[in-house]
Formats: structure tokens, C-alpha cells, sequence
């Protein structure tokens, strides 16, 4: 049992240790003393990648067909060895019932796990695949979707916007988190997810036609529709039209990269540089031709009638907590309603250590006091003849001191008796 824990640390420590040496080794990681950085390169094939995959795919699926098998059996012991014919009744239909749910999502997740490897995928049983297809649309199983080509590689792609007043001096809007200002530094937004920047990193990978949502969007910026401006900027008056919505608005697609540093060592005043790519979409305004009919064509117009505001208490008390956090950005606001959930989970485990220690305290001092009044019970529940002998001790002690004392004033007596009669015959003696 001591030996268990050292071995589990010792194939933890030599897991990572194979991980580190194989990212070192596939992606050839070399320190660069020169630029203070660390240097990568993919240092295998694609072939190479590929035949990785052949050999390990099916190992892994049985590797994953044993270890469902052994919670499987464990858990039927486990529920066989229950006392009573009827709770042992009971714990095997559950355990039929979810045994059964567990080897049905198995093996509907190995249609999108063998994706990946289309040789391994072919192989699998024709059954499973129709399986797969009959809950396809239930999104029970999903495969993890590996890009093609990574968008960083060649510069990251990023849409500006810009605004006019006359259609002459373009003014950029600036989002809050994707890249735009050169000088900005990217933002830690974790835990939150910044949906309308990340969506035009989407629409910044094809053309604007592959996103209908950003005609709408152009469209609201140029009806100055507030609710559409807070998710550009929290605080509208960091948005350089919160004024007065602008006459004219175009957007254009950029190659972002990282700047490096200077031969000296030194850092550049500018976090990103950027090259222009093409037009990503043409200037528009309120009643542009090209703006109309691409609203017609994605159904984006106006044509409903505004929905009816809601006066119930719940409708209320939600539209009273947004006035109150509006202008706080999401990332802070979030932040801060975890900090609040951890100090009131953490205040009663508080209160309750002062509590166990206060009771701890009591029990030390009760236990204190009984101990003591055992200890007088047992004295006093000692051997009576020791008892009755030490007090008889005592009782001759004090007749003892008694006739001592007698004696010692019947001495004192007689010396005060010789000391009258001395001075009577002194006296005699005179006269």
C-alpha cells in the first residue's frame, strides 16, 4: 500500500517526461539566444502523420473497449455483492440500464473519434455507422475538428471597420478584445467569451457573403442602435461616433503579426504591424442601393412589428440588474460574481473551523474537569484499611503532641512554683 503512490508518481513523472521529449522531437523546439525566444519547426511529414495515425488509432479504440469492459465488471460485483434479494434485484436492472447507455454512446463516439483516420474509419462495423447516422442530429457525439491550415501561419486575417461623417476622413472603429489598434495589447478575457470579436475573426477567413450577420451589423452601426454599439465598446464613450451615428461606413481585411523585438534588444513601441489585404466590404450608407439588397436577399429587414416590453416582476428585476452593470466589461463583471460565489462558499467552511474549534475548546476543558473528578473519586475509592490506618496514625500523632504539651506546662508550672519560693526566703532573710 506504501508502494502504490511511489509508483503512480513515478508513471506520472515519466509520462510527461516522454511528452516533453516528443514535443521537443516532433517540433524540433531550439532555444534562440540572439532573439531571446524559442525557434519551432514541424519536423515530421505529412506521410509520417498519417501512418502516426494507422498505427495508433485502433490501439487506442481497444485500449478504450477494456477499460469500458472492466468498469462494466466491477460495477456488476459491486452491485451483486448488495445485501437483500431486493435491493441486488434493483441494482441490476440500474446497472443493465445504464451499462447498456454506456456501450451505446461508446460506441456511437468511435464513428467521429476514427474521423481523423479515414482507413480506420472504413474499417469500423457497418452497423455502428448506422447508428451514428440515426442520432447524427441529436448531437450525441462529436468529433474534434483539427483545421486544415492554421490561420496564423501566414499572417492572422482581421476586419476594420471604418466610419465617415463626409466620406472623405475615415476614422477606424476599435473592437475591445480582436486586433485593430497597433498599439493595443491583446486582453485576458478569460472566462469570457467575446462572441461578436469572435465571429469576425470567422468572417475575416472568406469573403462578407459567407456572413449575413455582418450586413446586419453594418446596417445597426449605422442606425446607431446602442445595444449593438455595447458590444463594441462597454463604455460608449470610447466609440468614436456615440454622438451622432455615422453617414458612411466600409470595412477592409488586414494581415496582423506580431512585432519582434529590435536588433538592440529593445521592444517596439506597437504590439502588432499589419498589411493591407483587399476591400472586405464596399462604403455604404442609409439607403444604399447594394446595403438594400443585401438586407433583401439574407431576410435582414425590418419588418415585424417591435416586440411587446414585458412588466412582469422577473422581466423587471432583469432590466434594473442591466442599468446597474452597464459600462462594466464582461470579463470584469464575470470575474467578479466568481469572487463573490468563492467568498460566500468559503465564509461558512470559516465559520464552521471557528465552531469546531470553539467546541474543541469545551470538550478539552469538560474532559479536564472529569478527569480531575475521577481522580478525586479514586482517591477517595482507595484501600480503607490504608485510610483508617493513616488516620489512626494521625489521632496518636496528636495525643502525642497533646501530652507533650501537658508536660511542658507542668514544667513551666513548677519553675514559676521554685522561682515564688526563692524569692519568700529572700525576703525572710532580710527582715
Amino acid at each position: 500500500s506504501k508502494l502504490l503512490p511511489w509508483l503512480c508518481y513515478l508513471v506520472e513523472l515519466v509520462v510527461w517526461t516522454l511528452l516533453i521529449i516528443g514535443t521537443m522531437i516532433c517540433f524540433d523546439l531550439q532555444v534562440d539566444s540572439a532573439k531571446n525566444a524559442i525557434s519551432s519547426r514541424t519536423a515530421f511529414t505529412y506521410h509520417q502523420f498519417n501512418q502516426f495515425l494507422k498505427t495508433v488509432t485502433f490501439p487506442f479504440i481497444w485500449i478504450g473497449v477494456l477499460s469500458l469492459t472492466w468498469e462494466l465488471v466491477t460495477s456488476m460485483f459491486r452491485c451483486a455483492c448488495v445485501s437483500g434479494f431486493l435491493k441486488r434485484f434493483l441494482g441490476m436492472i440500474q446497472w443493465t440500464v445504464f451499462a447498456a447507455a454506456a456501450v451505446s454512446m461508446f460506441a456511437v463516439s468511435l464513428v467521429p473519434f476514427s474521423f481523423v483516420e479515414y482507413d480506420s474509419h472504413a474499417r469500423l462495423w457497418p452497423g455502428v455507422r448506422q447508428a451514428f447516422g440515426l442520432v447524427d442530429r441529436y448531437q450525441l457525439a462529436n468529433s474534434y475538428g483539427l483545421f486544415r491550415r492554421m490561420t496564423g501561419v501566414g499572417g492572422r486575417p482581421e476586419v476594420v471597420i471604418e466610419g465617415s461623417k463626409d466620406g472623405n476622413t475615415w476614422t477606424e472603429i476599435e473592437f475591445m478584445y480582436k486586433p485593430g489598434n497597433l498599439s493595443a495589447s491583446p486582453p485576458v478575457v478569460t472566462p469570457h467569451q467575446p462572441r461578436l470579436d469572435w465571429q469576425m475573426w470567422f468572417a475575416a477567413l472568406g469573403p462578407q457573403t459567407q456572413s449575413p450577420w455582418f450586413t446586419s451589423l453594418m446596417y445597426r452601426l449605422l442606425q446607431g442602435k446602442r445595444e449593438v454599439i455595447e458590444l463594441i465598446q462597454t463604455d460608449v464613450s470610447k466609440y468614436p461616433f456615440h454622438e451622432e451615428p455615422p453617414a458612411y461606413l466600409r470595412a477592409h481585411r488586414y494581415r496582423y503579426w506580431f512585432t519582434e523585438p529590435k536588433a538592440d534588444g529593445s521592444y517596439p513601441e506597437r504590439w502588432w504591424r499589419r498589411v493591407y489585404d483587399e476591400e472586405f466590404y464596399p462604403r455604404v450608407h442609409l439607403g444604399n442601393t447594394f446595403l438594400d439588397g443585401m438586407l433583401s436577399q439574407f431576410g435582414l429587414k425590418d419588418k415585424s412589428a417591435p416586440r411587446r416590453v414585458s412588466n412582469t416582476t422577473v422581466a423587471q428585476a432583469v432590466r434594473w440588474v442591466r442599468t446597474q452593470v452597464r459600462g462594466v466589461p464582461a470579463h470584469t463583471l464575470i470575474w467578479s460574481l466568481i469572487a463573490c460565489c468563492a467568498t460566500f462558499c468559503l465564509l461558512p467552511g470559516l465559520r464552521s473551523k471557528n465552531k469546531h474549534a470553539e467546541q474543541t475548546a469545551v470538550t478539552h476543558k469538560m474532559a479536564e474537569k472529569v478527569n480531575d473528578h475521577t481522580e478525586g473519586v479514586d482517591e477517595d475509592l482507595s484501600d480503607p484499611e490504608e485510610k483508617q490506618e493513616q488516620q489512626a496514625k494521625e489521632e496518636e500523632d496528636d495525643e502525642k503532641n497533646t501530652e507533650d504539651e501537658e508536660e511542658d506546662d507542668e514544667e513551666n508550672e513548677q519553675e514559676v512554683i521554685n522561682e515564688n519560693d526563692d524569692e519568700e526566703e529572700i525576703l525572710d532573710k532580710g527582715f
